[in-house]
């Protein structure tokens, strides 16, 4: 029995071997058929089910066509990578692979392939572009895509525009419209309609839909009659009028081809259609029309189409029109524009042509492409490359209202067989504008500094012009750039924030501001006994208020300058100016005032503020003037050294001085009755008056007179003239020039006591008799923006 089974069973393994071989060259011929009709769907089961039956050559390859052509770009790759495997391929194979590589995202599988080319002179390779291929892998794009929300599914949504009325559409297999009940058919791309039953490939009809500005999403069907697919809505901005696609169930005997139109509808206030019709130039029996984009500006509808006499495949053309939609002869858009392959949806937008072609160099499948154009002359085309392109069709370039890209494409991230994206930039251009108080850019060295992120990474700044600095920054990040130069203020924003901002370019204009160096912001008078040097105790509330200012104002530091008469000699006098200068500081060291910020100088009777010289005769109370210390409350005292601005000043214009300068309280000079003389407290305040005036020299003062009620209005009016240039000749007479000085007499016309019929005290009328003494106001801090 052993014998018997041992005779019979390579007979039968070789039967059963045969009959495998009979079942695969059964299941590869019906495989070939299905290929030559174009019905991949069944071709590739075909291939597939002969591999499985006896893997060959022949199968292999058949199946890596089939899922070429069905767009499925991993099946594809996997199936060419078997083909390769055989000793019967050669350079054309191994071509199909790197290209089916590059189609399924395997790019180290590209470039491990192109190593083993014997020769990169082939045609074949030539036509891949692989080297341009490399230097786009190699180049980081500026920006990526996101999937667009409440659009995509895991059917086909491609083609997204927007109309001026707010509604936008799209193109999509996701469902059948309610009057089409043929078996479904679906030629990506082309839009083809084949009367043979085998044209079925298992996916829907396409159809448009519209999306209104809640975001609901509606189909919109066609009125024109038996229709199949309606693709490429294209809606008008200036009118309610809808273009697009069609393909039409047309009847006849015979197989035939039946090829896509272009129609017009216009629409109701709810976006329904109310007509159709179709361009003249239809033929769909002959070749395809597809792909619409009106150009309003120009009256001039761009479409593509493979009618007789183009470059190759499908060809750009555009038509002009006139306001009753009457199209004139079609033009081609020319061999710079069209190539031997297909160049599809035109879109123009600011002096820009977009369009997507497969014959250009690209990326593999349908690639974007750009051309700057000037009246009918085209200027080049460029290939958007990564990431607006990939290995597999990106086509469908649409710019909206508010500044998005978007695009449609098959690409590994795709749900569907396509989907519609969402550029979005990786970096953003950030531009600072650094002026100075006047807005004209600071010139000469500038050090910027911009930081990124949590962990404050720097940046590279570029700097494009006087006082202009450019800089690549990340979306959704915070970032913080800190601007210095020598002499100014250095300016810090840890406020800028790429969170929120999609596309663009983010501005910022920063002032610097030159630090004021020394610059008086208060200042006050202590007057001394004869030969003392003791604080007196009407000069102790104006060293409190020095003290407190020191204390609350970090940028402030004090000069004192002391001063004697001239009785007694120099040398002693000198001694004697020192001492009281030592005396302020002391005083001034009890509220805790470091001496580091106390400047003390001492003159003697060097500096007389009343001409008191020898053989000169004085009274006493003009030498009561010389005997005093002058204090001078300076900002930003060390010249040279780099300021921050300080927190007081945070919120205030530091270009107008005067900001800085703290109020000044300014005396009232009162008169007796009918008198316009000063005496020497009256002195004694105008001397304070007269040493802020010499300090902040950007100061002007008012200077009003005034008079009681008694009298004629007359006199009184030439009184109140007196009373205010008594106080005007004695600043002019301490060095402070006329022009700051402004000055006005009211007589009895503006009291602070009204006793006109009123009974008024002897000091209510002394409160009458007086000039006033005003600075224009300080300005209120300025807000930075």
């Amino acid at each position: 029995m052993k014998k018997i089974f041992t005779y019979l069973i390579p007979p039968i393994f070789l039967g059963m071997l045969c009959m495998n071989v009979q079942a695969q060259q059964g299941l590869l011929r019906y495989a070939d058929k299905k290929a030559s009709e174009e019905n991949y769907f069944e071709a590739g089961k075909g291939y597939v089910d002969a591999y499985a039956k006896n893997p060959s050559f022949q199968a292999a390859k058949g199946a890596a066509k089939a899922y070429g052509n069905l767009r499925d770009y991993q099946n594809a790759y996997d199936w060419w990578k078997k083909t390769v495997a055989f000793q019967e391929s050669g350079q054309e194979e191994l071509l199909a692979y790197i290209a089916a590589a590059n189609q399924a995202g395997q790019q180290e599988a590209v470039f491990a392939a192109l190593d083993t080319m014997e020769t990169r002179e082939h045609e074949a390779i030539t036509n891949l572009h692989l080297d341009s291929l490399q230097h786009w892998y190699a180049v980081a794009g500026n920006t990526g895509v996101k999937k667009m929300e409440g659009i995509n599914s895991s059917n086909t949504e491609f083609g997204w525009v927007k109309g001026a009325q707010g509604r936008a559409y799209f193109s999509s297999d996701r469902g059948e419209a309610g009057n089409r009940n043929r078996s479904s058919v679906r030629i990506d791309k082309s839009y083809k309609y084949y009367t043979q039953s085998s044209d079925w490939t298992g996916r829907n009809f396409l159809n448009i839909y519209s999306v209104n500005e809640e975001g609901k999403i509606s189909l919109f069907d066609p009125p024109v009659p038996d229709v199949f697919h309606a693709t490429d809505p294209f809606p008008l901005q200036e009118q309610e009028v809808l273009f697009y696609t069609v393909t039409r169930d047309i009847r006849s005997s015979e197989n035939y081809e039946v090829q896509s139109e272009i129609y017009f509808s216009r629409l109701d206030n709810a976006g329904n259609p109310i007509d159709f019709v179709g361009l003249s130039l239809n033929s769909p029996l002959e070749y395809g029309l597809k792909s619409p984009f009106v150009d309003e500006a120009e009256n001039r509808l761009y479409f593509s189409s493979n009618m007789a006499g183009g470059q190759g495949g499908y060809d750009l053309y555009y038509m002009d029109y006139n306001s009753d939609f009457e199209f004139q002869a079609p033009v081609n858009l020319g061999p710079l524009i069209n190539s031997p392959g297909n160049e599809i949806d035109p879109y123009i937008h600011e002096g820009m042509l977009y369009f997507a072609s497969d014959g250009h160099v690209g990326m593999g499948g349908l690639d974007l492409f750009v051309s700057d154009f000037k009246g009918d002359e085209f200027l080049g085309v460029k290939n958007l490359g990564l990431p607006f392109n990939s290995p597999q069709d990106d086509f469908g370039f649409f710019e909206t209202n508010d500044d998005k890209v978007l695009i449609s494409s098959n690409r590994l991230q795709s749900t569907g067989w396509d989907d519609i994206f969402e550029m979005e930039t990786l970096e953003l251009d950030f531009l600072a504008r650094v002026l100075e108080c006047d807005g004209t850019a600071v010139t000469g060295p500038i050090e910027v500094n911009l930081a990124e992120g949590a962990d404050n990474t720097n940046l590279p700044v570029e700097k494009r012009g006087q006082g202009l600095f450019h800089a690549k920054i990340s979306p959704e990040e915070d970032q913080e750039i800190h601007i210095s130069k020598a002499g100014y203020f250095a300016v810090q924003d840890n406020t800028i924030s790429t969170k929120g901002l999609e596309s663009g370019t983010l501005e910022k204009t920063y002032q610097l501001v030159k630090i004021p160096y020394k610059t008086a912001v208060h200042v006050d008078l202590v007057y001394y006994n004869l030969d003392e040097s003791v604080i007196r105790s009407d000069a102790e509330s104006a060293l409190d208020r020095v003290a407190e200012l020191l204390k609350s104002y970090s940028f402030l530091n004090i000069v004192v300058r002391s001063h004697t008469d001239e009785r007694a000699s120099n040398e002693y006098n000198e001694l004697l100016s020192e001492k009281r200068a030592d005396a302020v500081r002391d005083y001034l060291g009890k509220y805790g005032i470091d001496s580091s910020r106390i400047e003390a100088e001492w003159f003697g009777e060097t500096e007389l503020t009343e001409d008191c010289g020898e053989g000169v005769p004085c009274t006493e109370d003009r030498h009561q003037l010389n005997r005093r210390t002058e204090l001078l409350l300076l900002a930003f005292p060390e010249v040279g050294k780099s300021y921050q601005v300080p927190l007081e000043l945070q919120e205030v214009d530091l270009c107008d001085v005067s900001n800085i300068q703290l109020p000044q309280e300014l005396p009232t000079i009162y008169f007796g009755f009918d008198q316009a003389t000063l005496s020497l407290a009256d002195k004694m305040a105008l001397e304070r008056v007269a040493l802020m005036l010499r300090n902040m020299v950007e100061r002007r003062l008012a200077i009003t007179g005034h008079t009681d009620s008694r009298g004629s209005a007359a006199y009184n009016e030439e009184l109140s003239k007196r009373r205010a240039l008594v106080v005007k000749n004695y600043l002019e007479g301490k060095g402070i020039a006329s022009e700051r000085l402004v000055y006005e007499f009211f007589g009895k016309t503006k009291p602070v006591n009204d006793c006109e019929g009123v009974p008024c005290t002897p000091e209510m009328h002394k409160q009458n008799r007086r000039t006033e003494l005003i600075l224009p106001s300080i300005p209120q801090p300025k807000k930075k923006r």
